[in-house]
């Protein structure tokens, strides 16, 4: 199991949303790139975990974020990489996402996959994306499209 490459993101207050509003985020670690389809094969490989719709056509593209991936997938994910690493990985709040995207040189791949948060929102899981940094989205019934990165929690959290 190989651990993402993260970045540190240091606690204070960031500049977010839509009308902008100030609020204070506190330190995680963000993977730099979303989770990739050579890592969430290593997790269905070990788990035995559904596989998600079209797996088949993605497994030929190793290094490109996972789609089609369901929050309860992503979440499982999760669990599976806490548990063999002994370091507490989870989906970023929308806060944090939102922090991360809007830093220079931190994220990559921005906008790839619509990507699930830890926020929930209007009845639904919030989706971000990198070509409106401000602005929320729902996954629905089609989650084409769809896929996460992770942070790693510094906070015990």
């Amino acid at each position: 199991m190989v651990e993402p490459d993260v970045v540190v993101v240091p606690a204070g207050d960031a500049l977010l949303g839509d009308p902008p509003r100030t609020e204070h985020v506190n330190v995680f670690a963000v993977a730099r790139h979303p989770v990739s389809v050579a890592d969430y094969g290593a997790f269905l490989d070990e788990t035995h975990h559904a596989a998600p719709r079209n797996w088949e056509a993605q497994r030929a593209h190793g290094e490109a974020p996972v789609e089609d991936v369901s929050w309860a997938d992503a979440v499982a994910y999760c669990r599976w990489l806490t548990m063999g690493t002994g370091r507490i990985y989870r989906l970023p709040d929308e806060r944090e996402w939102e922090k991360a995207a809007r830093r220079d040189g931190v994220l990559a791949e921005v906008g790839a996959v619509r990507e699930w948060t830890n926020s929930w929102a209007e009845g639904g899981r919030v989706l971000r994306r990198g070509d409106d940094l401000a602005a929320r989205s729902f996954a629905g019934e089609d989650l084409r499209g769809v896929g996460f990165r992770v942070v790693r929690g510094l906070t015990g959290r």
